[in-house]
Protein backbone atom coordinates (compact mmCIF):
# COMPACT_ATOMS: atom_id res chain seq x y z
CA UNK A 1 0.00 0.00 0.00
CA UNK A 2 0.93 3.66 -0.15
CA UNK A 3 -0.04 6.29 2.42
CA UNK A 4 1.39 9.29 4.22
CA UNK A 5 4.73 8.75 5.96
CA UNK A 6 3.40 10.94 8.76
CA UNK A 7 1.01 8.13 9.68
CA UNK A 8 4.04 6.02 10.58
CA UNK A 9 6.39 8.66 11.99
CA UNK A 10 4.60 11.64 13.46
CA UNK A 11 5.44 14.90 11.72
CA UNK A 12 7.23 13.39 8.71
CA UNK A 13 6.45 14.63 5.20
CA UNK A 14 5.75 12.74 1.99
CA UNK A 15 4.37 9.29 1.19
CA UNK A 16 5.58 5.76 1.82
CA UNK A 17 4.95 2.62 -0.21
CA UNK A 18 5.27 -0.43 1.98
CA UNK A 19 4.61 -4.19 2.25
CA UNK A 20 1.62 -5.80 3.95
CA UNK A 21 3.17 -9.10 5.02
CA UNK A 22 1.66 -12.43 6.01
CA UNK A 23 3.74 -15.15 7.65
CA UNK A 24 3.53 -18.95 7.73
CA UNK A 25 5.14 -21.04 10.45
CA UNK A 26 5.62 -24.79 10.05
CA UNK A 27 5.42 -26.51 13.42
CA UNK A 28 5.25 -30.28 14.02
CA UNK A 29 1.83 -29.78 15.63
CA UNK A 30 0.35 -27.78 12.78
CA UNK A 31 0.58 -24.94 10.31
CA UNK A 32 0.31 -21.41 11.72
CA UNK A 33 -0.26 -18.14 9.92
CA UNK A 34 0.44 -14.74 11.41
CA UNK A 35 -1.94 -12.11 10.07
CA UNK A 36 -4.14 -12.41 7.00
CA UNK A 37 -3.30 -9.32 4.97
CA UNK A 38 -5.84 -7.44 2.88
CA UNK A 39 -9.28 -8.61 1.83
CA UNK A 40 -9.14 -10.13 -1.68
CA UNK A 41 -11.86 -7.73 -2.92
CA UNK A 42 -9.30 -4.93 -2.69
CA UNK A 43 -7.56 -6.39 -5.72
CA UNK A 44 -10.50 -5.14 -7.78
CA UNK A 45 -11.43 -1.81 -6.19
CA UNK A 46 -10.92 0.15 -3.00
CA UNK A 47 -14.54 0.84 -2.03
CA UNK A 48 -14.25 -1.73 0.77
CA UNK A 49 -11.98 0.72 2.60
CA UNK A 50 -14.96 2.99 3.21
CA UNK A 51 -13.82 6.16 5.02
CA UNK A 52 -10.18 5.22 4.39
CA UNK A 53 -10.56 5.11 0.62
CA UNK A 54 -8.21 7.79 -0.63
CA UNK A 55 -6.12 7.62 2.54
CA UNK A 56 -4.57 4.29 1.51
CA UNK A 57 -3.71 3.28 -2.03
CA UNK A 58 -3.80 -0.49 -2.43
CA UNK A 59 -1.44 -2.16 -4.92
CA UNK A 60 -2.82 -5.71 -5.03
CA UNK A 61 -2.57 -7.16 -8.57
CA UNK A 62 -5.97 -7.28 -10.25
CA UNK A 63 -5.49 -10.98 -11.09
CA UNK A 64 -5.57 -11.87 -7.39
CA UNK A 65 -1.99 -13.14 -7.20
CA UNK A 66 -1.13 -10.82 -4.32
CA UNK A 67 -3.70 -12.02 -1.80
CA UNK A 68 -2.68 -14.10 1.20
CA UNK A 69 -4.27 -17.26 -0.15
CA UNK A 70 -2.59 -16.95 -3.53
CA UNK A 71 0.79 -16.21 -1.99
CA UNK A 72 0.54 -19.26 0.25
CA UNK A 73 -0.31 -21.47 -2.71
CA UNK A 74 2.59 -20.10 -4.73
CA UNK A 75 4.88 -21.05 -1.83
CA UNK A 76 3.59 -24.61 -1.64
CA UNK A 77 1.02 -24.23 1.12
CA UNK A 78 -2.74 -24.64 1.10
CA UNK A 79 -4.55 -21.98 3.14
CA UNK A 80 -7.18 -24.60 3.94
CA UNK A 81 -4.46 -26.47 5.89
CA UNK A 82 -3.67 -23.59 8.24
CA UNK A 83 -4.67 -24.78 11.72
CA UNK A 84 -4.23 -21.52 13.61
CA UNK A 85 -3.96 -17.89 12.59
CA UNK A 86 -2.54 -15.40 15.04
CA UNK A 87 -3.89 -11.92 14.38
CA UNK A 88 -1.57 -9.25 15.68
CA UNK A 89 -4.64 -6.99 15.68
CA UNK A 90 -7.87 -6.48 13.78
CA UNK A 91 -7.08 -3.55 11.49
CA UNK A 92 -8.19 -4.04 7.89
CA UNK A 93 -4.67 -4.71 6.56
CA UNK A 94 -3.98 -7.47 9.10
CA UNK A 95 -7.35 -9.21 9.41
CA UNK A 96 -8.93 -8.46 6.02
CA UNK A 97 -7.83 -11.71 4.40
CA UNK A 98 -9.19 -13.94 7.16
CA UNK A 99 -11.85 -15.21 4.76
CA UNK A 100 -9.05 -17.05 2.91
CA UNK A 101 -8.30 -19.25 5.95
CA UNK A 102 -11.61 -21.08 6.42
CA UNK A 103 -10.39 -23.83 8.74
CA UNK A 104 -8.07 -21.86 10.99
CA UNK A 105 -8.67 -21.18 14.65
CA UNK A 106 -8.17 -17.48 15.34
CA UNK A 107 -5.80 -16.59 18.17
CA UNK A 108 -6.43 -13.03 19.35
CA UNK A 109 -5.96 -11.01 22.50
CA UNK A 110 -9.24 -10.78 24.42
CA UNK A 111 -8.87 -7.01 24.70
CA UNK A 112 -8.52 -6.73 20.93
CA UNK A 113 -11.58 -8.86 20.28
CA UNK A 114 -13.59 -6.80 22.75
CA UNK A 115 -12.56 -3.63 20.90
CA UNK A 116 -13.72 -4.89 17.49
CA UNK A 117 -17.09 -3.17 17.92
CA UNK A 118 -15.63 0.15 19.06
CA UNK A 119 -17.82 2.66 17.22
CA UNK A 120 -14.97 5.09 16.63
CA UNK A 121 -12.75 2.41 15.11
CA UNK A 122 -15.53 0.96 12.95
CA UNK A 123 -16.72 4.34 11.71
CA UNK A 124 -13.15 5.35 10.87
CA UNK A 125 -12.73 2.22 8.73
CA UNK A 126 -9.85 0.84 10.80
CA UNK A 127 -11.99 -2.13 11.87
CA UNK A 128 -14.37 -3.69 9.37
CA UNK A 129 -16.68 -6.23 11.07
CA UNK A 130 -17.10 -8.00 7.73
CA UNK A 131 -13.39 -8.84 7.82
CA UNK A 132 -13.67 -10.98 10.93
CA UNK A 133 -17.26 -12.22 11.23
CA UNK A 134 -16.83 -15.51 9.36
CA UNK A 135 -17.64 -17.92 12.20
CA UNK A 136 -14.07 -19.06 12.84
CA UNK A 137 -13.26 -20.93 16.01
CA UNK A 138 -11.48 -18.52 18.30
CA UNK A 139 -9.11 -18.54 21.24
CA UNK A 140 -9.03 -15.31 23.23
CA UNK A 141 -5.85 -14.90 25.24
CA UNK A 142 -4.75 -12.34 27.80
CA UNK A 143 -1.08 -11.41 27.81
CA UNK A 144 1.78 -13.58 26.60
CA UNK A 145 0.84 -17.02 25.37
CA UNK A 146 2.94 -20.02 24.31
CA UNK A 147 1.02 -21.45 21.37
CA UNK A 148 2.30 -25.03 21.59
CA UNK A 149 3.81 -25.11 25.08
CA UNK A 150 7.33 -25.62 23.77
CA UNK A 151 8.55 -22.04 23.39
CA UNK A 152 8.61 -22.23 19.60
CA UNK A 153 5.80 -19.76 18.91
CA UNK A 154 4.87 -17.24 21.58
CA UNK A 155 2.39 -14.39 21.41
CA UNK A 156 3.75 -11.28 23.13
CA UNK A 157 1.39 -8.59 24.38
CA UNK A 158 2.53 -5.31 22.79
CA UNK A 159 -0.59 -3.20 23.12
CA UNK A 160 -0.79 0.53 22.59
CA UNK A 161 -1.23 0.66 18.83
CA UNK A 162 -4.56 -1.01 19.53
CA UNK A 163 -6.18 -2.24 22.73
CA UNK A 164 -4.89 -5.77 22.31
CA UNK A 165 -2.06 -5.69 19.82
CA UNK A 166 0.32 -8.65 20.00
CA UNK A 167 3.63 -9.56 18.41
CA UNK A 168 4.87 -13.11 17.78
CA UNK A 169 8.23 -14.61 18.77
CA UNK A 170 9.34 -17.59 16.69
CA UNK A 171 12.29 -19.74 17.79
CA UNK A 172 13.81 -21.80 14.99
CA UNK A 173 16.93 -23.93 14.51
CA UNK A 174 18.59 -20.99 12.78
CA UNK A 175 17.62 -18.22 15.17
CA UNK A 176 14.88 -16.32 16.92
CA UNK A 177 12.61 -13.91 15.07
CA UNK A 178 9.97 -11.53 16.39
CA UNK A 179 7.14 -10.51 14.06
CA UNK A 180 6.53 -7.04 15.47
CA UNK A 181 3.28 -6.23 13.74
CA UNK A 182 2.30 -2.60 14.08
CA UNK A 183 3.84 -2.02 17.49
CA UNK A 184 6.87 -1.09 15.39
CA UNK A 185 6.12 -0.13 11.79
CA UNK A 186 9.68 0.76 10.76
CA UNK A 187 13.23 0.30 12.01
CA UNK A 188 13.44 4.09 12.36
CA UNK A 189 10.64 4.00 14.92
CA UNK A 190 12.69 1.67 17.12
CA UNK A 191 16.02 3.48 16.72
CA UNK A 192 14.60 6.94 17.38
CA UNK A 193 11.60 5.98 19.56
CA UNK A 194 9.61 7.92 17.00
CA UNK A 195 5.95 7.03 17.48
CA UNK A 196 3.11 7.34 14.99
CA UNK A 197 0.44 9.96 15.66
CA UNK A 198 -2.32 7.39 16.15
CA UNK A 199 -2.82 4.74 18.81
CA UNK A 200 -5.03 3.96 21.76
CA UNK A 201 -2.34 4.43 24.40
CA UNK A 202 0.89 6.31 23.72
CA UNK A 203 2.58 5.17 26.94
CA UNK A 204 1.90 1.54 26.06
CA UNK A 205 3.12 2.12 22.51
CA UNK A 206 6.45 3.30 23.86
CA UNK A 207 6.63 0.36 26.26
CA UNK A 208 6.00 -2.01 23.35
CA UNK A 209 8.84 -0.43 21.35
CA UNK A 210 11.14 -0.86 24.32
CA UNK A 211 10.08 -4.47 24.70
CA UNK A 212 11.12 -5.04 21.09
CA UNK A 213 14.49 -3.49 21.89
CA UNK A 214 14.91 -5.97 24.74
CA UNK A 215 14.04 -8.87 22.43
CA UNK A 216 16.69 -7.64 20.00
CA UNK A 217 19.26 -7.35 22.80
CA UNK A 218 18.61 -11.00 23.63
CA UNK A 219 19.50 -11.99 20.08
CA UNK A 220 16.16 -11.90 18.26
CA UNK A 221 15.84 -10.56 14.74
CA UNK A 222 12.94 -8.12 14.59
CA UNK A 223 10.67 -8.16 11.54
CA UNK A 224 9.07 -4.74 11.43
CA UNK A 225 5.44 -4.29 10.52
CA UNK A 226 5.69 -2.39 7.24
CA UNK A 227 9.34 -1.55 6.61
CA UNK A 228 10.04 -1.40 2.85
CA UNK A 229 13.82 -1.36 3.24
CA UNK A 230 13.81 -4.46 5.41
CA UNK A 231 11.30 -6.20 3.17
CA UNK A 232 13.45 -5.52 0.10
CA UNK A 233 16.35 -7.18 1.90
CA UNK A 234 14.20 -10.18 2.80
CA UNK A 235 12.95 -10.43 -0.80
CA UNK A 236 16.49 -10.40 -2.15
CA UNK A 237 18.29 -12.52 0.41
CA UNK A 238 15.60 -14.46 2.28
CA UNK A 239 14.69 -14.27 5.93
CA UNK A 240 17.98 -14.56 7.79
CA UNK A 241 19.07 -13.59 11.28
CA UNK A 242 20.08 -9.97 11.53
CA UNK A 243 18.17 -8.92 8.41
Amino acid sequence: MTSALGGFLEGEEGDLTYPVPVFVIEHPSGLVAVDAGLHPDLAQDSTRLGPLEGVFEVHLPADGTGTAGALLRSSGFDPDDVDQIVLTHLHFDHAGGLVEFPNARVVVQAAEWAARNDDRMVHSGAYNPDDINHGHDRVEISGDHDLFGDGAVTCLLTDGHTAGHQSVRVRTETGTFVICGDCCYLRRALVDEHLPPFGVNREHQLAALRRMRVEASLGATLIFGHDPEQWNAITQHGLTTGV
